[in-house]
């Protein structure tokens, strides 16, 4: 059957140039708002550091500023070749504090002052250690202590956080991690689950003043892995969202594959960049992005899971959070369970995860406080 056409209209541009999809390519301007491109820094702690100074409330700015400078503290020590047995307990310590610094900028708590981890890392009787290995996450109370996790949730999603004590079991949130994901599979012999978003483009219909995205993959990234355009709508959560349109694209002689959004958002008369933001937030969930200090600076992919896995699939900060939490519990109490693990079935993937993620945590974080993308510049 074939696939229907996709509906009319043409490429955003702005000033004859095709707008970068980004989760911020604008930001509030005088009138309307006004492009954004990447911001390079050397130090990311530095624009986070900005960010705290001009957008944290006066009263908690100097809880942030005292969480921001452990988490430096202890990711620089998380960092350090000659501490691997403690890397993942400092570089957890890292990064509690910087999620403690965000929510403070950015959420409505007024302290983290006695906040609790939010989190219990268990085994399974008689489980081996990640096999059977599951982390239960608990709502933050109304008016008591905070627990990091839901707070972090919370304000990363805008959303509510958790409603009930929720468990997470390890073998369903370590697929969720792109750096290292080929070596989960490999470890597990099953089929990758990650497929990269060749292109993300902004459309719009100027007669009807409606924008809206349209995913290009390369068709034999899916034909690879035998997965049908269907079976990506449904296992990659995309299927409410978006449908398969007709595509005669290529690159470089392969086929390219077309996924319109299905809903459209308005735009005042003429200002399509005003419209962006409402569209990327209603997609923002589905991606996942990877930091890189050459063009392109973000890769975007989508990740397909079992639909019985969907409930369990983590926004992506938030499942490199978990794990390195699990990672550090190991280390502080069961030092003997991290030198198996590493020796395991899941030792390189372990390893690439302690190696590889903390710089990526760290500048995706900052992004999110500065709300536009930053990444080391290739040169120094």
């Amino acid at each position: 059957m074939p696939l229907p056409q996709p509906r009319n209209g043409q490429r955003v541009l702005i000033k004859k140039r095709p707008i970068p999809f980004s989760f911020w390519p604008s930001r509030p301007a005088r009138a309307h708002r006004a492009l954004q491109s990447v911001l390079f820094a050397r130090d990311a702690w530095l624009p986070i550091k900005r960010s705290i100074m001009k957008n944290c409330p006066k009263l908690r700015r100097p809880e942030a500023l005292a969480c921001l400078e452990q988490a430096h503290d202890f990711f620089n020590a998380g960092m350090n070749a000659d501490v691997v047995s403690a890397r993942p307990l400092a570089l957890y310590y890292g990064f509690m504090n910087l999620v403690k610094a965000y929510c403070l900028t950015f959420g409505t708590r007024a302290t983290f002052d006695q906040a609790q981890h939010g989190l219990t890392a268990q085994l399974a009787a008689g489980a081996k250690e990640l096999v059977g290995a599951f982390l239960t996450a608990f709502p933050s109370p109304p008016a008591n202590n905070a627990n990091n996790f839901d707070e972090f949730l919370k304000v990363y999603t805008r959303g509510p956080g958790l409603t009930a004590n929720t468990t997470y079991q390890l073998p369903i949130l370590l697929p969720q991690i792109v750096p290292g994901h080929r070596l989960w599979s490999q470890a597990t012999k099953t089929g990758e689950r990650f497929i990269q978003v060749h292109d993300i483009q902004f459309w719009h219909d100027p007669t009807t003043n409606t924008i809206w995205l349209r995913l290009y993959f390369v068709a034999d990234d899916l034909s690879r892995l035998s997965v049908t355009q269907q079976k990506l709508l449904n296992e990659a959560r995309l299927h409410t969202a978006f449908r398969a349109v007709a595509c005669n694209d290529q690159l470089d002689g392969r086929d390219l594959l077309c996924f319109e959004q299905i809903a459209t958002h308005n735009y005042p008369v003429g200002y399509p960049a005003d419209g962006m933001q409402p569209v990327i937030d209603s997609v923002r969930p589905l991606l996942w992005a990877t930091v890189s200090t050459v063009p392109p600076y973000r890769r975007y992919y989508v990740y397909m899971a079992p639909a019985a896995d969907h409930a369990f699939v983590l926004p992506q900060l938030l499942s490199i959070y978990a794990i390195i939490y699990h990672l550090g519990s190991i280390t502080r109490y069961r030092p003997h369970q991290y030198d198996n693990i590493a020796a395991g079935q899941f030792g390189l993937w372990v390893q690439e995860f302690v190696n590889g993620q903390p710089l990526q945590f760290l500048y995706l974080m900052a992004s999110e406080f500065a709300a536009q993308e930053v990444t080391k510049p290739s040169i120094l």
